[in-house]
């Protein structure tokens, strides 16, 4: 804790010493003069996807300049097939490292910061510290940082979260951005890439993805509050292995519920027929897994936004989160939400110290719609 203190009082020192500097309107922001760019969005998984399509209206604004992407360390493999920047700018998250993430960033002299989301402040003191001109940022939650912003763009509580990361280039360029394919999430996924994992995954486990039925469970999420229970997983597994001969299920999940996967594998009892993926794939080989599902039954969590990425159908489940917000926004065709309204109010979220809500979503309901997605499956495959 003293040396969190101390850190804290170093960059709070250091913020002071910058603080002189005329914070620039952004109306006065050129476009024209903008030479190097700097994206944020260095949260978790989902959240760096659904800023893709803001990454992609970022090079469509400045065609000319060298677009720099902040993103989290531990995810950053996933994002370097990104073809709208040309640099991948790691961050470990909070203080770690700030200094010299700040004088990285000072060294390629950045024209602009274009910031979308409002959950972390130290990117924004290190562009800060780095001197960085402009610095626009979604959102108006933190406002630790505020006085060092050209500009604050506030969130509209009504549009999807791509929606409100593309707010700020609107704000900026004035320009609307309502072409459906401005809206796209961007991970692009090699074919071959796809075809070598699964025939090593078919050679590992006698496992033939061109023939049968398999269909993900995506069996925790980032948050416990947004996790359907495991019970609900083990039944709907049962009923579809039951129902569907030709089914296959893989179970998937981080490092940290591969016991939890295990559990389920063995509770569902045709072992045969169920593979524990959890905590045992790389992040690279997220996509390429779920790139040959026919469908991934997912919590409000990273690899549900991979999925929809990839055009896998899903059935994605919502309480306590939103899926206006965070829902599948492309290829809807394809995806299937059950949202329900949350049991408590107001709603603690992370702070629940028993969450329960999801339990509300019955295994019927997630069955019925298996089967729904399933018999539509082949006019959606391409």
């Amino acid at each position: 804790m003293k040396t969190l203190t101390r850190i804290l009082w170093k960059i709070r020192l250091g913020l002071q010493r910058v603080q002189q500097r005329q914070i620039r309107p952004i109306n006065q922001f050129d476009p024209k003069m903008a030479k190097q760019v700097l994206v944020v969005s260095c949260t978790a998984i989902g959240d760096t996807l659904l800023s893709t399509p803001a990454l992609r209206a970022t090079r469509r604004l400045f065609p000319q300049a060298r677009i720099g992407w902040l993103v989290k360390s531990r995810y950053a493999e996933l994002f370097t097939s990104n073809p709208d920047a040309d640099d991948i700018i790691l961050y470990k998250g909070a203080y770690r490292g700030i200094f010299n993430l700040a004088n990285r960033l000072k060294k390629r002299s950045y024209d602009l910061c274009l910031v979308f989301h409002d959950s972390d402040p130290c990117p924004i003191q290190a562009a800060v510290l780095a001197k960085v001109p402009f610095i626009m940022r979604s959102g108006l939650k933190d406002i630790t940082v505020a006085e060092y912003l050209s500009a604050r763009v506030p969130y509209r509580d009504d549009a999807h979260s791509i929606e409100q990361r593309l707010d700020v280039l609107r704000y900026l360029t004035k320009i609307p951005f309502s072409d459906p394919q401005d809206t796209q999430i961007v991970l692009p996924v090699n074919q071959e890439s796809v075809t070598e994992y699964w025939d090593k995954l078919g050679q590992q486990y006698d496992l033939n993805s061109q023939n049968g039925l398999l269909i993900g469970f995506q069996v925790s999420a980032s948050r416990v509050y947004r996790a359907w229970p495991k019970d609900h997983f083990i039944a709907l597994g049962k009923k579809i292995l039951e129902n569907f001969s030709e089914s296959r299920i893989l179970i998937f999940g981080g490092p940290a519920d591969a016991k939890l996967g295990k559990d389920i594998k063995e509770k569902i009892e045709r072992k045969e027929r169920v593979l524990n993926l959890a905590g045992k794939l790389k992040i690279t080989e997220l996509p390429l897994a779920l790139k040959r599902l026919r469908l991934l039954v997912t919590n409000d969590t990273g690899p549900f936004h991979v999925a929809v990425a990839v055009r896998t159908p899903t059935i994605s489940l919502f309480v306590p989160s939103t899926a206006r917000h965070t829902g599948p926004y492309q290829d809807m065709e394809r995806h299937i939400v059950i949202q329900k309204p949350r049991p408590c109010s107001p709603c603690l979220q992370k702070y629940c110290k028993k969450p329960h809500c999801m339990s509300i979503i019955s295994v019927e309901e997630v069955y019925q719609a298996a089967k729904t997605s399933l018999s539509q499956r082949v006019l959606l495959e391409g």
